[in-house]
């Protein structure tokens, strides 16, 4: 996708993997069973979490990388 001029961002639990691979834009998520949630949080504050890793990823989608880069909600 980044080839064809669409950025793209990727979320995972094993940063060094996603680096691996050569995603450019990578956000840190949660553990690996639940990479956008964390089910040890009260349901509240999990929703919140989910809404702030997912606006990370979006406006790491705005920033320009020229290598792998790590965001973090």
């Amino acid at each position: 996708m980044e080839r064809a001029g669409i950025p793209a961002a990727c979320i995972t639990a094993m940063s060094s993997i996603a680096e691996a691979v050569g995603a450019s834009r990578i956000v840190i998520g949660g553990r690996i069973p639940y990479m956008c949630s964390d089910a040890s949080l009260p349901r509240d504050r999990e929703i919140e979490y989910r809404r702030k890793l997912i606006k990370v990823a979006l406006d790491s989608l705005c920033t320009e990388v020229e290598k792998p880069t790590l965001f973090s909600p």
